[in-house]
């Protein structure tokens, strides 16, 4: 290969390293924290090692790697488990887009017209059952109630508009960085 055309390609590489690396920003756990106790507002709804909201989900080990599962039989290896970081940015970005069962929502309308809404906990023909954004436990008989709807978005607000990419990339380094209490 001649000189010319070996720089040209360490040229091609370079560049396509610069717009892979401008792709995805890279995140900083510090400012992440910063984003997540600040103008993200995540602990009025999510906890951390027993402090913030109960709302949504206990993100206290987050960042543990998932998956792998049992090992099969017939030599195959058993898959190692990884951080979905994909998954994190993506329920940051649009978070109705998979609203896992545990995090459901009701609201209820009860006779005199008072609405609360909260994380459903159970439901079942005679009562509904959930946390209040205030953390408080609830349950009401359906016979009292003017409606109860399981809602099938959550209310956790889209950070699209709200963060940039960098700074979504900072919270989700953030959470990755979540192993649990005492880790």
């Amino acid at each position: 290969m001649s000189a010319i055309r070996f720089c040209a390609a360490v040229s091609a590489l370079g560049a396509l390293g610069f717009l892979l690396f401008a792709q995805e920003p890279v995140g900083d756990p510090a400012r992440g924290k910063a984003i997540y106790e600040g103008k993200g507002n995540c602990q009025s709804c999510h906890r951390i090692n027993g402090a913030g909201g109960r709302l949504g989900p206990d993100l206290s080990d987050i960042g543990v790697p998932r998956g792998g599962g049992k090992g099969g039989g017939g030599g195959k290896q058993t898959p190692v488990p990884t951080l979905n970081v994909d998954a994190l940015t993506n329920s940051i970005i649009d978070p109705d887009a998979d609203v896992a069962l545990g995090n459901r929502l009701v609201r209820v309308v009860t006779k005199d017209g008072k609405t609360v809404t909260g994380r459903l906990l159970n439901h079942d023909n005679f009562t509904v059952q959930f946390m209040d954004p205030d953390g408080k436990l609830r349950s009401y008989q359906k016979s009292d109630l003017k409606e109860s709807t399981v809602l099938t978005k959550g209310l956790m607000p889209s950070y699209k508009d709200r963060l940039t990419p960098q700074e979504v990339a900072d919270v989700v380094a953030y959470l990755a960085t979540l192993k649990g209490p005492g880790k």
